[in-house]
């Protein structure tokens, strides 16, 4: 269960660069006034892109990690 709550929280903080990737991509297409279909991509893609990367590492097992006492 903790996979899972760490998987959050990886995804949550990896929304801040997603969002900074995301203005990124707009402001290098030229920054469009009008909406089209392929704007999805460079605005939608890195934003849910690094909270899914986000979410993978934090649901990466960390069984080669060992407590020592």
């Amino acid at each position: 269960m903790m996979g899972v709550g760490k998987a959050i929280v990886f995804g949550f903080f990896a929304m801040f660069p997603g969002m900074i990737l995301s203005l990124i991509a707009w402001v290098l297409v030229g920054q469009p006034e009008t909406w089209t279909s392929w704007m999805s991509i460079p605005c939608y893609g890195p934003f849910f892109g690094c909270i899914a990367l986000g979410v993978w590492f934090g649901m990466r097992s960390e069984s080669e990690v060992e407590l020592e006492t």
